[in-house]
């Protein structure tokens, strides 16, 4: 009995899927509503659409298929199938109602065709009305999958997969996945006002390619400039945004590794804000050179130039691979750490550097600079003793220092310090002066100081008359450019204080001798 039961339920199921089938061929599958959909789309978009093939199904859904869907004239938008689907009480009236939407094998290429919705007349004469009572009229869409999308612009293509939720004036991204070369990347996130547009966005990447990722944006923003309008279109008045939100966008990043030109980065996290008045970056953050940034960068766009305000910290940089980078292997080594707070306005990169003002602190300890051994050798030269040449030949230039670091000043492209500070285990270098910012100019002066260990080498003359609390001090002079620094002793000064030390030693020997004189036994 039960058997006999089940085999009567399947065969009603069997029926009445077959009977759901059929009528939703007789509402879906004509041709009648291929040219009905067909005209529908074009009058919304100002466009020719042109459907190759229309199928329906009933699993999981009842769906209509449109197969070869071609948009505009030559066809820049392609789709191999569209499906949509609906519910049965829906198809009865003819309506797509909360209904589902997926893509399959689309192509868009740029730029896109100029899309305008045509006006009504232009559509009664296309004899949408006609198919109107045989055609399917589309009421919402509750769900968008696009799956195997290329976007082409200047010799790039975009690969994508989107699933989103259509709400109110917005859309939930429930995911999309985005590659261009190398570069892959997933979001989520809601738009809750496509005319701002407004809303969050949360990225998430293993690697990325910047470089890469901006030439095809670039591309992309370039290409997707619409061609010119139809005559209809053109003649009618722009519609105002009237009552339009203000743009406001964020997008969080997470990214595992990047790139940035030759420039490898990794644990990348940052949240980005998009607005009409400017952009921020607050908080961003990065590993660099075995190291940590971490920053924030506002801008602020007007009536003229915009402005900006950077602060940012660093710290544990390995100077070595940072100098490597930079085109100078070899000459300095360290950890590097630091503050900047910079504010300033400025098109472009040489006005924003010459209008920069603020403060930066910068400090490296225990490292090494290569040929820093000039006032080691002086201080050997100057000792008067007949091997002193080869001496100081045999001296090695490369100076390891514990501590080296300076407050800066920043202001009309250049940077002043009152504190410059290096220490080192044979001498300490304390300087005042400015650079500047381009590195075209340096203009430091100061006194350096050797160490017990390296005064004892020195002259006996020179630790008598060129000394201050028992070390000798030389002035010094930093002059030149950051890729040619010049270093200069002040012979003068060196001599008016050996002057000075000499006329005080005599001058307490004559002392010494009158009062030995007077206390003398007649």
């Amino acid at each position: 009995m039960l058997k006999k039961i089940l085999l009567g339920g399947l065969g009603l199921l069997l029926v009445g899927g077959l009977g759901v089938y059929m009528l939703a061929r007789s509402v879906l599958a004509q041709d009648s509503v291929r040219e009905a959909l067909a005209a529908q789309v074009s009058q919304a978009i100002g466009q020719p659409v042109k459907i190759g093939a229309i199928g329906a199904s009933i699993f999981p859904r009842i769906s209509v298929r449109l197969g070869e869907v071609a948009i505009g004239e030559p066809a820049r938008i392609q789709v191999r199938a569209l499906h949509v689907g609906t519910d049965l009480a829906a198809l009865l009236s003819r309506r797509i109602e909360h209904g589902s939407m997926r893509l399959e094998g689309a192509r868009i290429e740029l730029p896109l065709p100029a899309l305008a919705p045509s006006s009504a007349g232009a559509a009664g004469d296309d004899g949408a009305d006609a198919d109107a009572g045989s055609g399917v009229e589309i009421v919402s869409i509750d769900e968008i999958v696009l799956h195997d999308v290329e976007v082409v612009s200047g010799g790039r293509t975009l690969r994508g997969e989107i699933e989103a939720v259509p709400q109110d004036k917005g859309i939930a991204l429930r995911r999309l996945m985005l590659s261009a070369d190398d570069t892959t990347l997933e979001a989520t996130g809601q738009i809750t006002d496509l005319a701002g547009p407004v809303g969050e966005l949360a990225i998430k990447a293993d690697q990325l390619n910047f470089d890469r990722l901006l030439a095809f944006v670039e591309a992309f923003s370039g290409g997707a400039g619409v061609a010119s309008a139809p005559t209809g279109a053109a003649e009618r008045p722009a519609t105002p945004k009237a009552n339009a939100p203000a743009m406001n966008v964020t997008v969080s990043l997470d990214a595992n590794r990047a790139t940035i030109g030759a420039l490898a980065i990794d644990r990348v996290s940052g949240r980005a804000r998009v607005t009409d008045g400017g952009a921020s970056l607050d908080p961003l953050a990065f590993g660099l050179f075995g190291g940590r940034y971490e920053g924030a960068l506002a801008l602020t766009l007007g009536s003229g130039a915009p402005s900006f305000r950077w602060t940012a910290t660093l710290a544990g940089i390995d100077v070595a691979a940072a100098t490597a980078f930079a085109g100078s292997p070899g000459t300095m080594t360290g950890r590097l750490a630091g503050r900047i707070d910079l504010s300033g306005e400025g098109a472009d990169a040489a006005a924003a550097i010459q209008s920069a003002r603020g403060t930066a602190r910068i400090d490296i300890v225990d490292g090494m600079i290569k040929n820093l051994g000039l006032v080691r050798g002086l201080v050997v030269a100057t000792s008067m003793r007949p091997d002193a040449k080869e001496q100081a030949a045999g001296t090695s230039t490369d100076e390891p220092f514990s501590k080296l670091g300076a407050t800066l000043t920043i202001a009309g492209g250049g940077a002043s310090t009152q504190d410059l500070l290096f220490d080192s285990e044979n001498l300490r270098l304390a300087a005042a002066g400015g650079v500047q910012l381009d590195g075209s100019a340096i203009n430091l002066k100061g006194q350096v100081q050797l160490s017990e260990k390296l005064t004892e080498q020195a002259g006996r003359d020179l630790v008598r008359y060129a000394g201050e609390n028992g070390r000798v001090t030389l002035p010094a002079t930093i002059t030149g450019s950051a890729s040619d620094p010049r270093v200069r002793i002040d012979a003068g000064d060196m001599a008016k204080r050996a002057i000075r030390n000499r006329a005080t030693e005599e001058a307490q020997g004559a002392v010494k001798k009158g009062l030995g004189g007077l206390f003398k036994r007649p």
